[in-house]
């Protein structure tokens, strides 16, 4: 990889190569999950019936809750590259064989092919990332998952793309075939990558013992005494449940303007196919810019674009029910919880702490997501021979309604509930990047609130809190600084100190009078640098004061700078007296004065004393 492109890519050279084979991982899953996808469901549509739908749903939404459980106990056992290879080999082996069973016309086949797509893509994805956590730490994964995630996208998009023309070529059954090239060939690939960095796929664990999926009623048990305390929890199961009764509801909806539209298997695989890489090339562009959406409207705000945009899908299919209806529907929705909403509530999610993530978050993605799924099948279930599937938009506008007013309250509770966890405690803000903080922070109110903590805590956690408010460009944050550094012990005013602004006004000449101390020369040159920083312009006799109390040459060199630029004869000897001076205290202040003022003339110094000097220490401020 290209060095400008890995610096733009934000990947160090020891993950370039790391990276590059998982994101081939992903790529060749996501293109067998499209293949299979788009012949599964043209398949069942065409060859069993739409209006058998709702029950595959409720089928897959049960059977995953048992495959997840019995994987557990496997993926204790088993490394996370070998699982994942088996997996492949697996799968493909597996459709391969049911391609040799369509002859028979056998029609129960068909429902069992669709859930087969989504188990196996649901079951490829949770081993690529359960893997990919072993493969990257956690402040890895925050760079470069994203960049895997669009190695899976370009998957989408080709797999979506080669779908009709492979179906013509060697006939639509056949595309099973190619699924079994598919994941054969990541296979492969997980066992190349297996063998070029063996010691990166050890496990960590040691086996142990399987353990039993827990029940329904255990979740309930340990979820109830954290949903009672915490009102994210609860805002959480709205935000997960909600969205899970309407996703059945308009698949169906689609499912059906689909299955009227196209009367033949080849225009409908056509259909799915380029559709589907339209869909994925439309996500992938706005990928790019969801960062800078949460930066500029912060999470509450950016929960809404999700439910209001299914209100306007299910108005189109009420009013007008037919493809078109169906391509916004289906294309808006999976665009915005792929990218907006599902990155979203993933960020919400890390706002627990650990002990309760481990909690809530099985809950969530399990018995919430299932409750869902099976009270919106139920929905189209008991609509059958009742009611038109346009209608159905009512039903689902009702519950879109519930889950706007769940992004409302949210929003207005959003201080609240985010000013419980800082004062609580009960959460490692620090411990988050900053990107990532300013998503969260994203909110006129929670300035005041971070304000207040600011004023009030101590150490790291006003060093914490002082960088996030600069971030957030709070104004008057200056003053409040200036005021901390009198409070604070001496670590934390150098820390403090680079936050300052150089608009800090000459109020800090006072503050930093008060505070200098000639036997702290570590303090001494943290104030010598934000000096220079911040009051280039100050006054001569100002910065001669300075230069004239401190003891350390180190300080001294700082403030030589705006000297020189005023005196240069004067000043320009006293560097060059430091450069030759026998005491290496004085060298290293020549040195870092000569590297500040960037002259030339220096330059002949400073490489005869690269070859000259003793003291290693000295080296890499001459370079």
């Amino acid at each position: 990889m290209p060095r400008f492109l890995a610096k733009w890519l934000d990947l160090y050279e020891d993950e370039i190569a790391l990276f590059l084979w998982s994101a081939l991982i992903l790529f060749l899953i996501r293109t067998s999950n499209i293949l299979f996808n788009n012949f599964a469901e043209t398949a069942f549509l065409k060859r069993f019936g739409v209006q058998y739908l709702p029950y595959i749903t409720a089928v897959n939404s049960v059977s995953t809750f048992f495959i997840m459980g019995l994987l557990t106990g496997i993926m204790v056992k088993t490394p996370g590259s070998r699982l994942l290879s088996y997996t492949l080999l697996f799968c493909g082996t597996s459709v391969a064989a049911l391609r040799l069973v369509i002859p028979l016309e056998i029609g129960f086949l068909y429902p069992v092919l669709y859930v087969l797509k989504t188990q196996y893509e649901v079951l490829l994805g949770f081993l690529f990332w359960n893997l990919a956590n072993d493969l990257f730490n956690t402040r890895q994964s925050k760079r470069i998952f994203p960049l895997i995630t669009a190695g899976g996208v370009c998957g989408g998009i080709i797999g979506s793309f080669g779908t009709p023309p492979l179906a013509k070529l060697i006939s639509m059954n056949n595309l099973m075939v190619m699924y079994l090239f598919t994941t054969f060939a990541g296979a492969a690939v997980v066992k190349r990558m297996g063998d070029l960095y063996p010691t990166a796929l050890v496990m960590t664990e040691k086996p142990g013992k399987k353990r039993a999926p827990s029940s329904m009623m255990d979740e309930f048990k340990k979820v109830i005494p954290l949903i009672k305390e915490s009102q994210l929890a609860k805002v959480l199961i709205l935000l997960t449940l909600l969205p899970n009764i309407v996703i059945p509801i308009m698949n169906y909806q689609f499912s059906v303007a689909v299955d009227q539209t196209y009367h033949t298997e080849n225009g409908m695989i056509g259909f799915f196919g380029y559709f589907r890489g339209v869909q994925n090339t439309i996500a992938l562009v706005i990928s790019l810019f969801v960062g800078k959406l949460y930066a500029r409207f912060g999470l509450p705000v950016a929960l809404m674009f999700h439910p209001f945009n299914y209100m306007l899908a299910f108005f189109a299919f009420l009013f007008r029910f037919d493809i078109f209806s169906a391509m916004y529907a289906r294309l808006s929705t999976a665009v915005l919880r792929g990218t907006i909403n599902a990155p979203a509530r993933a960020v919400l999610y890390g706002l627990f702490p650990i002990s309760s993530r481990a909690v809530i978050r099985p809950f969530l993605r399990g018995t919430v997501v299932r409750v869902g799924v099976l009270a919106g099948s139920g929905v189209v279930l008991l609509s059958q021979g009742i009611m038109h599937p346009r209608y159905l938009s009512l039903v689902g506008a009702v519950v879109v309604l519930a889950w706007i007013a769940s992004t409302i309250y949210f929003k207005r509770n959003y201080t609240k509930i985010l000013t419980k966890l800082i004062s609580s405690d009960t959460f490692d803000f620090r411990g988050m990047e900053e990107n990532e903080a300013l998503q969260v922070f994203k909110d006129k109110g929670i300035k005041s609130r971070l304000m207040q903590s600011f004023l009030t805590s101590h150490g790291d956690d006003c060093v914490w809190y002082g960088r996030m408010l600069r971030s957030l460009k709070t104004e008057g944050l200056d003053r409040h600084i200036l005021s901390k550094l009198k409070e604070e012990d001496d670590k934390t005013r150098m820390n403090l100190l680079p936050l300052l602004s150089p608009n800090t006004g000459e109020e800090a000449i006072e503050v930093f009078r008060d505070l200098i101390d000639p036997s702290k020369p570590e303090l001494m040159i943290a104030f010598a640098g934000t000096v220079k920083r911040v009051y280039a312009g100050m006054a001569l006799e100002v910065q001669k004061e300075i230069f004239q109390n401190a003891r350390y040459p180190e300080v001294k060199a700082y403030m030589i700078i705006g000297l020189y630029r005023q005196a240069p004869r004067e000043y320009g000897e006293t560097i060059e007296m430091w450069l030759d001076s026998d005491r290496l205290a004085e060298r290293r202040a020549g040195v870092l004065a000569a590297g500040e003022l960037e002259r030339v003339e220096y330059a002949g110094k400073l490489k005869e004393m690269l070859v000259k000097e003793e003291d290693v220490s000295i080296l890499p401020l001459i370079l």
